[in-house]
């Protein structure tokens, strides 16, 4: 003997179950493609050879931790280097992320202006997010753009 609602309840579980999986991998699957879709290496790189090409690269040198190749976009009048500022402790960096904005270019100098979002954790009524506007200044050196300042990289500290 068979009882009819007792089999349409076992089979709602299951229609149940099976759709509470499949939304469960659409999620799982959605974050899964925005995290790779927005890490780093799907902007295009700029062209070496403009202001605005030598600053992403300085800024994804840095970023990195390639600091021998961030001191390669350096004007040669820099004397420290980025010896100064990012060999200095062991803390660790906060997150930050660059975004260039205009650039100026005139003659054999460049301005190229960055806003930099700094990410670091503070209490439930605070902002966690600092932004900060700068300007690279950039010269031509030898037919190739080379930043002059700023050298001091204070949205890290």
């Amino acid at each position: 003997l068979r009882v009819r609602g007792f089999d349409s309840m076992r089979s709602s579980r299951r229609w149940l179950l099976v759709s509470g999986l499949t939304i469960a991998v659409l999620m799982i699957a959605t974050v899964a493609l925005v995290l790779t879709t927005s890490l780093r290496g799907d902007e295009p790189l700029l062209p070496e050879d403009t202001p605005e090409g030598t600053v992403q690269r300085f800024l994804l040198a840095v970023s990195d931790g390639d600091y021998l190749t961030a001191d390669s976009y350096l004007s040669s009048t820099i004397d420290s280097k980025l010896d100064y500022a990012l060999r200095r402790s062991r803390a660790p960096e906060p997150g930050w992320k660059a975004t260039l904005e205009d650039s100026v270019i005139s003659g054999d100098e460049a301005t190229v202006d960055v806003v930099i979002d700094v990410f670091r954790p503070s209490g439930p009524f605070s902002n966690s997010v600092n932004t900060y506007r700068t300007t690279f200044y950039l010269e031509k050196e030898a037919a190739v753009w080379r930043i002059v300042s700023p050298v001091n990289l204070w949205w890290l500290y």
